[in-house]
């Protein structure tokens, strides 16, 4: 089996009636567990990414903006869920899970 990137973190908290299927991220571990096509074995939790790795696909205006909560509210609108610090983390262990599998 392949390693498969998960983190409590991923089920990120939204307001009731948002339209992203967030439920997603808690159940599909589970259910790949359930079918037998994944082991608890097989998933590990990524870390949070670097910042170069990061700088690497985003500007640094854009990445400190996001760090320091202060993007405006255009950009805050493109990523789809309420700017904070536990999403930001979110991203950036997200981020790293791609980069290690």
């Amino acid at each position: 089996m392949f390693p498969i990137a998960f983190h409590s973190i991923y089920k990120h908290p939204l307001l009731e009636g948002h339209r992203f299927p967030m439920l997603k991220y808690e159940l599909l571990p589970q259910q790949l567990v359930h079918e037998g096509t994944a082991h608890q074995s097989d998933f590990f939790a990524p870390e949070k990414c670097n910042l170069n790795s990061v700088l690497a696909v985003h500007t640094k205006e854009y990445v400190a903006d996001l760090l320091d909560l202060t993007l405006d509210a255009r950009a805050a609108r493109k990523i789809g869920f309420p700017l904070s610090a536990e999403l930001v983390e979110r991203e950036f262990r997200i981020a790293q899970g791609t980069i290690i599998t």
